[in-house]
């Protein structure tokens, strides 16, 4: 396994999620002030419908990324390029004809769930949502395919080049077209990195041609029996987000549906953030089993107790930072914003842990469990929901899909260790569960600061002096803790590894 590219793609990948986190973070301030939260909710909503219709993906965007990284292991050059062309040719077919079929039957679903006079400004933006969403899936695999090799520097500098493209083009589009110019904006953007992601794939695959043509029947039946327990997964998560807004719109209002969107975004990015070096570990470990499968446990725990160090303060920090966000990136202190922040960040944590085992179940090809795992937080989520949303409105809603998210996500890591034989210990590393309970010290001594100080300090000064009592709290701990000392090792020594190679082809 080559640590070197797993350091240098682990790192372009954060930078890509910071980058792209910092572009929301002014997009969504921006579409506030032009058009409004319940625009923006509309826009929230057509999104989270249309995605439904990815179920005619098949999964084959996360066989492209196992399939690729197993024929190159193997160096068989030309099933690289018929996997891509393939799995191009099915999908792009599939979901266009899929999205054809559905599109009445979302601009019925927008009907019932939506204001009569909301409908047709959504129905306005529906086919615009539909094109983009077919030209992001397209794009999906051509991205998978540069996963499959490695390069996710590639991947993640043309996502960051793309939500650039995307905020420059609405501050140019929306204030001419409003609604409508988030939709022409939205297009551009998959259009843009869609063309520039298969050119970066065919300098890799120099045989794959300027079309896709070549469909492999052989190739196409290999890939779908991963793919098809990987598109349950799938179908399972592009549900998530549709349910929990139909319900926030049914039983709060499409304000909520707003300030969900935006705290949801939020939270994701910081999740994606931190997992952003496990996801770089699927193509290493589909090309461990080929060649040294004893490894992939050493992988597994190292990986998990690295997240386990790095989460609880993360996530910790976004908690006491909430009212100063809410006062920066709304202009006031939103309540629903950030409840529903506070409560995302409790379950996307847990789920965060559970990120090791997924990933490393994806890279060996064992995809059971993380089948249950999704289809449980999914099925939870409607029924907690419903019964959540019926007593306690929006707040209920947002509590249901919290719970739904800790519980479904446990069932993949625990069933990770007992079917590895791996401690259950583990789950709760020695070393970390004195760190783990020093970020809740931190967290009720920001809540008590809040409390007894709001009424004579500003904000700003306010989240400053909790962030401050919260570091001095966590960091003697964090310093001392051997995670530390062996991810700066690691760091310096491909550092220095690859500065001592420059110097030598220098001489």
């Amino acid at each position: 396994m080559d640590r070197r590219r797993i350091l240098i793609n682990s790192i372009m990948s954060v930078l890509q999620i910071a980058v792209v986190s910092g572009v929301l973070f002014f997009l969504y301030k921006f579409l506030l002030n032009t058009i409004g939260a319940e625009k923006f909710g509309i826009w929230s909503l057509v999104l989270a419908a249309t995605a439904v219709t990815q179920i005619a993906d098949l999964g084959l965007s996360g066989g492209v990324v196992k399939f690729v990284a197993k024929y190159i292991a193997r160096k068989e050059d030309k099933n690289v390029s018929e996997i891509i062309q393939t799995a191009v040719l099915t999908i792009g077919i599939t979901v266009g004809f899929v999205l054809i079929i559905a599109y009445p039957f979302i601009k019925w679903v927008l009907r019932y769930i939506m204001p009569t006079e909301l409908f047709f400004l959504a129905s306005a933006i529906l086919p615009f949502a539909f094109l983009a969403l077919w030209l992001c899936v397209i794009t999906s695999l051509f991205q998978s395919g540069l996963d499959g090799f490695q390069r996710f520097d590639i991947r993640s500098s043309l996502l960051m080049a793309g939500a650039i493209l995307h905020l420059l083009l609405c501050f140019w589009l929306i204030p001419k077209y409003g609604l409508l110019g988030l939709a022409y904006a939205k297009v551009i953007q998959n259009a843009s990195v869609l063309a520039a992601s298969w050119f970066f794939l065919r300098r890799l695959i120099p045989s794959l041609p300027a079309v896709p043509v070549k469909w492999n029947r052989s190739l196409f039946k290999e890939m779908i029996g991963y793919s098809v327990n990987f598109q349950i997964i799938s179908i399972a998560s592009m549900l998530y987000d549709p349910i929990t807004k139909a319900l926030l719109s049914k039983f709060g209002n499409l304000s909520m549906v707003g300030y969900y969107q935006m705290a949801s975004k939020m939270i994701q990015k910081l999740h994606a953030l931190i997992i952003a070096a496990n996801q770089v570990l699927v193509p290493a470990i589909a090309g461990l089993k080929e060649k040294t499968p004893e490894k992939i446990q050493q992988v597994y725990l190292l990986s998990y107790r690295l997240l386990f160090y790095l989460v609880f303060p993360l996530y910790s920090l976004i908690i006491i930072s909430l009212p100063f966000i809410s006062k920066i990136w709304i202009g006031y202190y939103e309540r629903s914003f950030i409840v529903y922040a506070a409560l995302l960040s409790v379950g996307w944590l847990l789920n965060t842990l559970a990120s090791p085992a997924y990933h490393a179940n994806l890279g060996i090809g064992k995809l059971r469990w993380n089948v249950v795992g999704m289809l449980a937080t999914a099925l939870l989520n409607v029924i907690l929901g419903v019964l959540l949303g019926i007593f306690y409105h929006g707040m209920g809603v947002v509590i249901a899909w919290m719970l739904s998210l800790a519980l479904g996500s446990s069932i993949i890591y625990i069933s990770y260790h007992i079917h590895h034989k791996i401690s259950f210990q583990e789950l709760f590393p020695k070393s970390s569960r004195t760190h783990m309970a020093v970020c809740f010290l931190g967290i009720l001594s920001a809540l008590l600061i809040y409390w007894q100080l709001s009424p004579v300090l500003n904000i700003l000064i306010l989240n400053l002096l909790s962030i401050i009592v919260f570091i001095s709290i966590i960091f003697i701990p964090y310093w001392r803790h051997p995670m530390r000392k062996t991810l700066m090792s690691w760091i310096q020594k491909e550092f220095f590894k690859s500065r001592q190679k420059n110097k030598s082809l220098s001489i």
